[in-house]
């Protein structure tokens, strides 16, 4: 099928632009593997670790 017959029957366009899509899902599940594994060694009572985890996460998720 062509991109408009597609986009008639109501199905989006793909963007399969990315090098590596598989990549990009693996590195962000691991990002939050190592923050869930962070957080279980924080005192619920220590807001700082917790924020400290929470930092780790987001710039993984930056990089």
């Amino acid at each position: 099928m062509r991109n408009a017959e597609l986009q008639s029957a109501g199905i989006q366009d793909v963007n399969l632009s990315s090098p590596n899509p598989a990549g990009d899902h693996e590195q962000t599940w691991d990002a939050v593997e190592t923050y869930f594994e962070c957080i279980t060694t924080c005192s619920l009572d220590d807001g700082e670790c917790i924020t400290r985890c929470v930092e780790q996460l987001k710039d993984a998720d930056d990089a």
